[in-house]
């Protein structure tokens, strides 16, 4: 009886042992890397997404791992339309291969046309469908000038609402491609302006003669990005404001009774982003977190904020995927100007179902949920009547989705509890939504929500929703 504990001990011990062991026939070393299609492109710009280096020695199963996550890293560039990755065996030394990229460039010169809408969002302006207050333009984008994924744009807004401006950025200044800067500023004008809230529906308030706030700002701001996935983000800005006599009798919009007024912020990110496809996630994760200071002691302006989301994508098979993500925000003091304020109803931060709605206060949460199905898995299609494979080959997908939002926004404020009913209470949305998906990072959102008052709705949306 001992014998046999003690031989069923040693081939316990063995197999461990075997399960430990890499067989020696299944590593791989990292001979060369070669680069395909990037006439624009700084290589130096492509290998410092790669996850693996020249001389690496890798088993296969963490080539393939390091193949992928390469991939996604170069495509989350916004450089390319396209990105493939694929290893040759060298013939006289089998265990070494060579990794080539191939990459189809996007067109880097824009001239974007801009169209705002005096409104929080396009659901918001369809509403009322006035084309009086109007303003257009252009953003002129150089994306990836001298081939280092620099950018500049020029700002040129005119109609109601005007503004010119400029950023510069670029993402890496050292050799190491860890640092990166850049630096801005922008003039504004407006003669349409929202006020306040009422019945949590914006107050616009407009002007035919004059402005009613003109704006100078500027900021200056570095990057940081040690790794692969995380990055910081600190900036030092500075606003100068005219509003009109008309806007400091309205109640809350400013809480310095003076005309000309100007104060710093202070800005600090850090992110972590681990998601497959920035602009459309279906696998992977992200975390941020904000911090933001407007003014000090001595200026008209003193605000302290946080911001956090955390989100999270899965995929289950090869049509089936679920994402959820979250957001909270913080603010101090409890009464703060109304043009600095935000809440549920702005940018990223809505209820799918409440998008007519404005809600305002100074803190919130937020959920989202998505159950997805891609009606059409991604693919890429070939125009062989366009030449350019800038615009002839175009990648995209279709996706069905089932969602539940919900969120909760507080606001202590006693004029404005009174006039908003949806603050200090929890509020919730679900629906299904259309979802299409192309190059240059397009994303089109057709939903059909009902909102927890009742209120059904179709709303569209440009970004993804989580």
């Amino acid at each position: 009886m001992r014998s046999l504990l003690l031989a069923g001990l040693l081939l316990f011990i063995g197999i461990l042992q075997a399960s430990g062991e890499s067989d020696s026939t299944d590593l791989v070393i990292i001979d060369c890397i070669s680069l395909e299609g990037n006439r624009i492109t700084r290589p130096n710009i492509i290998l410092r997404e790669l996850r693996f280096s020249i001389g690496d020695t890798l088993t296969s199963q963490m080539l393939t791992a390091s193949l992928k996550g390469s991939r996604d890293n170069v495509f989350n560039t916004s450089l390319f339309n396209v990105v493939e990755l694929d290893t040759v065996r060298l013939s006289s030394l089998p265990t070494r291969v060579e990794v080539i990229v191939k990459v189809i460039e996007r067109w880097y010169i824009w001239p974007i046309p801009y169209i705002e809408f005096p409104n929080r969002n396009v659901n918001a302006w369809l509403e009322t469908f006035d084309f009086r207050n109007l303003t257009y333009g252009l953003n002129l984008k150089f994306f990836n000038a001298r081939g280092r994924n620099e950018t500049l744009t020029l700002l040129l807004h005119f109609g109601f609402n005007q503004q010119y401006g400029f950023t510069y950025r670029t993402p890496y200044i050292n050799k190491k491609q860890t640092l990166g800067f850049g630096f801005g500023g922008k003039y504004s004008q407006n003669r349409s302006l929202i006020t306040g809230t009422t019945g949590n529906k914006s107050n616009y308030l407009d002007t035919a003669r004059g402005n009613l706030r003109q704006r100078a700002h500027g900021f200056i701001e570095g990057y940081f990005r040690p790794n692969l996935y995380s990055y910081h983000t600190l900036a030092l800005g500075y606003d100068y404001y005219r509003f009109a006599d008309t806007l400091l009798k309205i109640p809350g919009y400013l809480t310095d009774s003076t005309n000309d007024q100007s104060f710093f912020t202070i800005y600090y990110k850090y992110k972590l982003d681990h998601r497959d496809v920035q602009y459309y996630p279906l696998r992977g994760w992200y975390f941020d977190l904000e911090l933001t200071k407007h003014g000090f002691t001595d200026e008209p302006v003193n605000l302290f904020l946080i911001q956090s989301a955390f989100r999270k994508y899965w995929k289950f098979t090869e049509r089936w995927f679920l994402a959820a993500g979250t957001t909270v925000r913080w603010s101090w003091p409890e009464e703060q100007p109304f043009f600095l304020q935000h809440g549920i109803g702005y940018g990223r931060d809505i209820i799918r179902g409440f998008e007519y709605y404005s809600i305002i206060g100074s803190w919130f949460g937020l959920v989202k949920t998505n159950l997805k199905f891609a009606l059409i898995k991604p693919r890429t299609a070939k125009l062989s009547f366009i030449r350019s494979p800038k615009f002839g080959v175009i990648p995209y997908g279709l996706y069905l989705n089932l969602f539940v939002d919900a969120g909760y926004v507080n606001n202590s404020v006693s004029y404005v509890k009174q006039d908003n009913f949806l603050v200090n209470t929890f509020l919730a949305g679900y629906g299904l939504s259309i979802d299409f998906v192309t190059y240059y990072d397009i994303v089109l959102d057709l939903n059909f929500a009902l909102n927890s008052m009742g209120e059904p709705g179709i709303y569209i949306h440009f970004t993804a929703p989580i």
